[in-house]
């Protein structure tokens, strides 16, 4: 997939180390998950599951490449969340690449692909509800708030959603 400034590919076991420096960041981690970084072996075995979820779903986790120099930026894809049963957009990029529009430019272009090109009906987005800046990312990307509940961690998190028939007529 690509976007005027990124390319969005494919992770592979030859982006372990590339992912873990963005796993392993204690201030991208924070809000993700239980908000602590990732070991390399739970990195390692990410990418696992990500790769399966490729063959067996047709979608998983990116990687997310600035064009003008080849770096891999960050991640953003689409995944199982079991808590909810529902699919879920993640992202997250290097903290230099922040306030640039490019995880807004990333999500849509993942929304399109789930919404659009793999057919499914909706995706759902979770975010600490103190992340006023993954907020303002969905509210561009067109997603409305869902409901609130604890996540598997136990925290306190916003659920936001889109639909299919909220994507302009024009991407359909």
């Amino acid at each position: 997939m690509e976007t005027p400034r990124l390319y969005i590919r494919e992770l592979s076991v030859n982006d372990l180390m590339e992912l873990y420096a963005i796993c392993s960041d204690e201030v991208l981690m924070q809000f993700v998950g239980d908000g602590k970084p990732l070991s390399i072996e739970q990195v390692r075995e990410w990418l696992s599951v990500t790769e399966n979820n490729y063959k067996t779903k047709g979608f998983g986790n990116y990687a997310v490449v600035n064009k003008s120099d080849n770096e891999m930026i960050g991640y953003c894809g689409l995944v199982y969340s079991k808590n909810i049963d529902k699919i879920e957009l993640i992202y997250a990029l290097k903290k230099q690449y922040w306030n640039l529009g490019l995880a807004t430019e990333a999500g849509a272009k993942m929304i399109e692909f789930g919404l659009d090109r793999i057919k499914l009906d909706e995706i759902y987005a979770s975010i600490d509800p103190e992340n006023k800046a993954s907020e303002n990312i969905l509210g561009k990307l067109g997603f409305s708030f869902a409901f609130g509940q604890n996540d598997e961690f136990g925290y306190s998190t916003h659920y936001y959603r889109i639909t299919a028939k909220q994507l302009p007529a024009d991407s359909r």
